[in-house]
């Protein structure tokens, strides 16, 4: 077979090779960025993993027809990992604000969430959020409750952690006057293992979108956006809201 054949059955075969590759990529499995530790939006129940989160996600990938896994991590790693593409999406209760999308695209908002405060039980001297100027205050490194502590808490001493419940356990140790994060999950907790060890301080102190990660360009955008849409209007969504929070979250 002399070069001119084999140029041209490389030139029929590029077609073919091409759309193969294609659809490989678009079967790929979806490494899901997520902090697991962070109930009731992403936690190891058993075998696989729960949450709010998680069931959103799972909803999204069967309407886009893909497989896909949890990648766990800590929530400060996972924006750099989303850049350097080792995974394809971040799903972590991730807010939406401007420093973000510079760098990252998001979702169209799945959930409206906020950040709260709660302190020890007995603590007597915080009543409420103005009482929390010059404490020591712990909250989750890399999340937007670092950025309100120093931007409306005057005078407050930030002590950022790995995880929400490394900041909690520093809490009912006593070696911080407070932990400020993500409404649900401070209130889930409250609610649950912190019930009479800690209380909440009201009001929410600031309400914020929730989307999903996804690197710059990234053509997951637009198939997730729509089958989200269809949650939303097929009341999809809000049912699986109302499970996790109940009828009157928002």
């Amino acid at each position: 077979m002399n070069r001119r054949h084999l140029l041209q059955l490389g030139l029929l075969a590029a077609p073919a090779i091409i759309l193969a590759n294609s659809v490989k990529a678009d079967d790929a499995e979806l490494v899901v960025g997520s902090n697991v530790g962070s109930p009731p939006f992403a936690y190891k129940d058993g075998d696989h993993y729960s949450g709010f989160d998680m069931e959103v996600f799972g909803e999204i990938a069967k309407g886009m027809n893909r497989k896909w896994r949890v990648q766990p991590m800590d929530f400060g790693a996972l924006i750099p990992a989303l850049q350097t593409g080792n995974i394809d999406a971040i799903v972590s209760q991730l807010f939406i604000k401007p420093a973000r999308q510079k760098v990252i695209d998001f979702s169209d908002p799945y959930y409206q969430s906020g950040l709260v405060a709660v302190i020890k039980a007995d603590n007597t001297t915080i009543k409420t959020s103005d009482d929390l100027a010059g404490k020591t205050i712990g909250t989750e490194t890399g999340t937007v409750a670092v950025d309100y502590i120093q931007n409306h808490i005057k005078s407050a001493t930030i002590d950022q952690m790995p995880n929400i419940d490394n900041a909690l356990l520093a809490l009912e140790a006593g070696r911080t006057d407070a932990v400020v994060y993500d409404t649900p999950v401070l209130m889930y907790y409250a609610n649950g293992n912190g019930k009479g060890k800690v209380r909440v301080i009201h009001p929410t102190l600031e309400g914020l979108d929730v989307g999903i990660g996804f690197q710059k360009g990234s053509p997951l955008v637009a198939p997730a956006n729509a089958v989200l849409a269809a949650m939303k209007a097929d009341g999809r969504l809000k049912a699986i809201r109302e499970k996790w929070f109940g009828p009157d979250q928002a």
